[in-house]
């Protein structure tokens, strides 16, 4: 595991959009085969009108979350492939705990078997699954209601 003891998790802004997109068009091409001709500017329309934090490590985007404030609901959670496994999810999991005004929820892709896992040991469980949606997902909520300073 790389150290990350020079992260720091901010909001992000427009300024931001260019790397965020490479993030997130690495990260699709490295782990999400189901997605057909993933594009950087992908970016910008999946994360209309959410919170986007970002993970910066010694002055670099190496990860981002964004964040359907109105529902507490996480709609993209990515790090940079060069950086998976260094704690920055769950920095970033911390970080939009101190602001959610309830338990958060995700959408993950029942295929995306480390997705899976990370998410079970950050304390979110299974509270649904789609039958006829493609790709498949299940619905998960976290359930560390102790990391809530606003519940």
């Amino acid at each position: 595991m790389k150290s990350n003891t020079n992260l720091i998790v901010s909001r992000a802004s427009t300024l931001d959009n260019s790397e965020l997109a490479q993030i997130y068009l690495r990260s699709r091409i490295a782990a999400f085969p189901w997605v057909k001709h993933p594009q950087a500017s992908d970016f910008i329309q999946d994360s209309k009108n959410e919170l986007i934090l970002k993970a910066v490590l010694n002055n670099k985007i190496v990860g981002f979350l964004s964040f359907y404030q109105q529902d507490n609901f996480i709609h993209l959670l990515f790090i940079d492939p060069a950086y998976i496994h260094s704690g920055i999810g769950s920095q970033l999991l911390f970080k939009i705990r101190q602001s959610a005004t309830a338990l958060v929820t995700l959408n993950c892709v029942r295929q995306n078997n480390h997705a899976l896992a990370f998410y079970k040991a950050q304390g979110f469980k299974i509270i649904g699954k789609s039958l006829w949606k493609s790709p498949a997902y299940y619905t998960l909520q976290d359930t560390k209601k102790e990391d809530y300073p606003l519940l």
